[in-house]
């Protein structure tokens, strides 16, 4: 089967990634056992992985009373997606938690 249309080559390609990740084999073992081109395999995969997550980005959280920040020194949080939590200090560390676990 030769996709034709983007419609087709993204089910193609989902439909194949998603049968890989049910599978122990190595995308190259996959990809000779399918016939499948092993660099188009990693392109689609590297496509597919850096889409963004479908959420609103809205989330629910208490209501928290923040004290303006000290003079001391506050911690910084960056994240594997370059997400920053910042100005962490004992006065916010509640919310912190909440957040943190939000993003797990």
């Amino acid at each position: 089967m030769k996709p034709e249309t983007r419609l087709e080559l993204k089910r193609f390609w989902t439909g194949h990634l998603s049968q890989w990740k049910e599978t122990s084999l190595s995308q190259a073992h996959y990809c000779k056992k399918h016939g499948l081109v092993v660099q188009r395999f990693g392109y689609w995969k590297r496509k597919f992985d850096n889409l963004p997550l479908k959420r609103s980005g809205f989330i629910q959280l208490p209501s928290v009373n923040i004290h303006p920040l000290s003079n001391s020194s506050t911690l910084t949080v960056q994240l594997p997606n370059k997400l920053q939590i910042k100005g962490i200090s004992s006065n916010n560390l509640e919310l912190t938690k909440q957040l943190a676990e939000l993003l797990k």
